[in-house]
Order: structure tokens, then C-alpha cells, then sequence
């Protein structure tokens, strides 16, 4: 008899009294998925690549630097100056890029993105990679100016010239 009371208050066969109250709490969401773990590590691991690759930039323009000054002429810039710093730009940009669209694609399907260790260090690695991106972004704007100049003059050539 509790069956068809419960289906003349609800209108579904077999709900009672007692589970209205189990409805009424809110679901909790799902953790992401497996597949989806393994990708979002490639957030942090591209924005640390970025931060890497800017690294290598600032080290190779200084040995850049200290050769063209030790010749006391101006050398081209190496192509690969170019290559590092644009991939370090690269990288960090699509580091921030993935992060946001795999927690996008987690919310979309129900799920959220931080409910794992995964989720949760690739949003604070990529928000911590905003400063690299500045950085990055810099070492691309250094690299073109330095390719840029017309001349380059060495500190002992005033004396030469005397």
C-alpha cells in the first residue's frame, strides 16, 4: 500500500516518503576520467618546457653577447636565438591554452577538473606560468630588437678611433 500512496504523492511508482529527502541533496560532481588526468599534465609540463626554453634564450644570447663583444664586431643573430624564444613563447601559451580547455571540457561533461591531484597542479602551475609568460614574451621582443640594429659598437672602439 506504501507503493501506491508513494506513486498518488510523487507520481513515480515506487518512491516514498523517505526518499524525497535523498533527492533534495545536491549531487556531487564526478571525478574527471582517467584519459583526462593523463592529459591535463601536459599543462604543466609545457609551461615548464616554456620556462626552460626562456632559460636557454638568456644563456645563449649572453654567450651570443660575449663573442660579438670579444671579436668587437656585430654578429647576426643566430637563427636558434630566434627558434628558443619562440618556443618557450609557444609553450607557455599553450600551456594556459590546454589547462583552460581541458577544465572547460571536464565542467561541460559534469565533471570537475580539480577534484584530482592532476587538475589541481596543472591550474596552479599555469597560473604560477603567467610570469614566465612575461618573461617569454620579452625574450621574443629582446631577440627581434637585437636583430634589429643597425650597428653595433664595441667599448674600446672610441679609443681606436682617437
Amino acid at each position: 500500500m506504501g507503493d501506491v500512496t508513494g506513486l498518488a504523492e510523487s507520481g513515480t511508482p515506487g518512491a516514498s516518503g523517505g526518499s524525497a529527502s535523498a533527492a533534495a541533496e545536491p549531487e556531487r560532481p564526478l571525478p574527471p576520467t582517467a584519459a583526462w588526468r593523463r592529459r591535463v599534465l601536459l599543462a604543466p609540463g609545457l609551461a615548464l618546457l616554456g620556462a626552460v626554453l626562456v632559460v636557454a634564450t638568456a644563456l645563449l644570447d649572453d654567450r651570443h653577447g660575449k663573442r660579438a663583444s670579444a671579436l668587437c664586431h656585430h654578429l647576426p643573430v643566430p637563427w636558434t636565438l630566434f627558434a628558443l624564444a619562440w618556443a618557450s613563447l609557444l609553450c607557455g601559451a599553450a600551456a594556459s591554452a590546454l589547462c583552460a580547455l581541458l577544465l572547460r571540457a571536464a565542467r561541460r561533461e559534469g565533471r570537475r577538473g580539480t577534484e584530482s591531484w592532476q587538475g589541481t597542479l596543472a591550474v596552479c602551475i599555469c597560473v604560477a606560468g603567467a610570469l614566465p609568460l612575461l618573461f617569454e614574451a620579452t625574450a621574443v621582443y629582446g631577440v627581434h630588437a637585437e636583430a634589429g640594429e643597425a650597428y653595433w659598437s664595441c667599448a674600446g672602439a672610441s679609443a681606436l678611433l682617437g
